[in-house]
């Protein structure tokens, strides 16, 4: 059975698998909280029985089954209906009770006797008469069944979370090792999930179906076997994105699964056959472990191929779905800021130029007229007019258009258009290069202007 080079699109169909399995893991919950689990001894308490059987009675060859149900039938006469039986070393008789105390144990000890004593009457190995007879007896109590119970369930989670460490380790490489452990966990918990739900179902039909330490033995080695064909896939997988970087991730997982698909069912499948064979024939002692280990292993193969992998397609999918948003989001940013720039540059000069606070402005404490414009005054002319002196003399400076990019040549001197004319006054103190102190504005003086004709013929006269 070869799937290499098929064309089967296993990835395609994720949605399908995962459909599968949350229909098995639902059942086994709906099952799990109408009906509970079936504990055993170890976990509840009760009580332990062993009986040495007569050499005459003892079970032939692959008659121990047989012996055993006629047994729980006489049983089940006297009143004891939810016993597990079992048959040790060939010549030992172990019958698990529900016993609370010490008082209802001898109870029950004596019900053995009446139901199981004449059927097991025989003769031992030198011919005698020899009966059923009790060697070993011991009672669970309940604060040790809780006990023991929060190991199991501490031993489990330490083995689960032990495994995700080791696979987050040796799989991270291009930092993806996280997403590899997340992956094996979700397979984990799948078969832990089905294998705890469908027992529990099993339990409310066959009362020999119990959660002993037999199953919890049997699902730490599920959780192993379970991870180690997700191993498998795994290094397949990486080795072919090592050398098939171009393709699509989806398409290197599916051709990954084909490949190793081979190798994953013929190995369950023989497993799973000598795990039917002991179920059949391996007798009352192994039963509830060969079941939970049948059951197990053939939810790991479903997992390990069906679920581990799809996990790893859907965490890929949803990346590229972020990475999309984040290049639209960038994409969106940058085309408004290029939007706003286009608008800036088309607004006109005198537009820009009200948008631009003035910087270093005198506050306004008075004005003075200049050739259609109001300007303010310095200190010390605003303070000679307050006191009602005169103006020394009256100047007309001509002040160049400064651009609005350009430093201002004067920082308290406002800026004028080209051509007008600032009439100034100056106070008595100013200096002697025409500044006054308070202010530092130096003035320049009007330059002469020509005697008109009447004046001139007046000097002539």
């Amino acid at each position: 059975m070869d799937f290499r080079g098929k064309n089967i699109d296993l990835v395609g169909k994720q949605n399908l698998w995962f459909g599968i399995s949350l229909a098995l893991i639902l059942v086994g919950l709906v099952s799990w909280a109408a009906f509970g689990l079936n504990l055993g001894i170890d976990f509840k308490g009760g009580g332990q029985f062993q009986y040495r059987i007569p050499m005459s009675q003892r079970p032939a060859a692959g008659q121990d089954v047989a012996l055993l149900n006629e047994t729980r039938g006489l049983l089940e006469k006297q009143g004891l209906r939810r016993v597990r039986l079992q048959i040790a070393g060939g010549n030992t008789l172990v019958i698990n009770t529900e016993a609370s105390n010490q008082s209802e144990l001898r109870g029950q000890q004596r019900r053995i006797t009446e139901a199981l004593g004449a059927r097991f009457k025989g003769t031992d190995a030198e011919n005698r008469p020899a009966e059923l007879r009790l060697v070993g007896q011991q009672f669970v109590g309940p604060v040790i069944g809780k006990e023991l119970k929060n190991n199991a369930i501490k031993g489990v989670i330490l083995g689960v979370l032990c495994i995700a460490l080791w696979i987050y380790i040796r799989y991270n490489f291009a930092g993806d090792g996280l997403r590899y452990a997340v992956a094996g966990i979700v397979a984990l918990v799948h078969d832990v999930l089905v294998l705890i739900g469908l027992f529990a179902l099993i339990g409310k039909i066959d009362p020999r179906v119990e959660i002993d330490g037999s199953f919890i033995a049997a699902l730490l080695t599920v959780v192993g076997y379970s991870i180690n064909d997700s191993v498998v896939i795994f290094d397949r997988l990486r080795e072919n994105l090592k050398v098939r970087r171009k393709e699509a991730f989806n398409t290197v997982v599916n051709d990954s699964l084909l490949e190793t698909m081979s190798r994953s069912i013929n190995t369950g499948l023989t497993v799973l056959i000598m795990l039917f064979v002991l179920l059949l024939l391996g007798g009352e002692s192994i039963y509830n472990f060969v079941l939970a280990m049948l059951v197990g292993i053939a939810s790991g193969l479903y997992s390990s191929i069906f679920n581990a992998s799809m996990v790893l397609t859907a965490w890929h999918r949803w990346d590229e779905k972020k990475q999309a948003q984040a290049r639209q989001n960038r994409a969106a940013a940058a085309t408004s800021r290029t939007a706003a720039s286009r608008a800036t540059a088309t607004r006109s000069p005198a537009a820009q130029a009200t948008d631009r606070p003035p910087s270093g402005s005198p506050p306004r404490r008075s004005t003075f007229a200049t050739a259609g414009a109001t300007m303010p005054l310095p200190d010390s002319a605003s303070a000679s007019r307050a006191n009602g002196s005169s103006y020394a003399e009256q100047s007309t400076t001509s002040v160049p258009r400064q651009e609005p990019d350009e430093p201002a040549a004067f920082s308290n001197a406002p800026l004028v258009p080209d051509g007008e004319n600032v009439t100034g006054e100056m106070t008595d103190d100013a200096g002697a290069d025409g500044a006054t102190p308070a202010t530092g504005i130096r003035t320049q003086p009007a330059p002469p202007t020509a005697p008109s004709r009447k004046a001139r013929a007046k000097r002539r006269f």
